[in-house]
């Protein structure tokens, strides 16, 4: 499986203008920036769907990984471990959202 062709990358060198007099206008200085615009990045074209991934701690680091190695998300787009829900803590469903599971078993 190929990584989400919406990903997009892009680089562009910046160097230091001397004439702003600035003690960090080294003209021996290059920053790199860096960007990177992911699938999941806003688009008012796009429909968000969220992903659930429910387990231990283990085994959903391990779903997490194996879905960055396939390329279907980079880690740092999943968010912090959550309590999963309860009958205290419902999932909330907003109008017309549906629900679909499935079951992976981790090794």
């Amino acid at each position: 499986m190929q990584p989400d062709s919406t990903a997009r990358y892009s680089a562009r060198i910046i160097t230091p203008d001397p004439t702003t007099g600035s003690a960090q206008a080294d003209p021996g200085q290059v920053r790199l920036e860096l960007t990177l615009k992911l699938h999941s990045y806003p688009d008012p074209d796009r429909e968000p769907v969220k992903i659930l991934v429910i387990g231990s701690k283990r085994s959903v680091s391990a779903i997490v990984a194996a879905l960055h190695q396939l390329g279907f998300a980079e880690i740092f787009e999943w968010t912090d471990f959550l309590s999963a829900p309860n009958a205290d803590r419902p999932i909330q469903f907003a109008p017309g959202e549906v629900m679909k599971a499935l079951v992976k078993f981790h090794w």
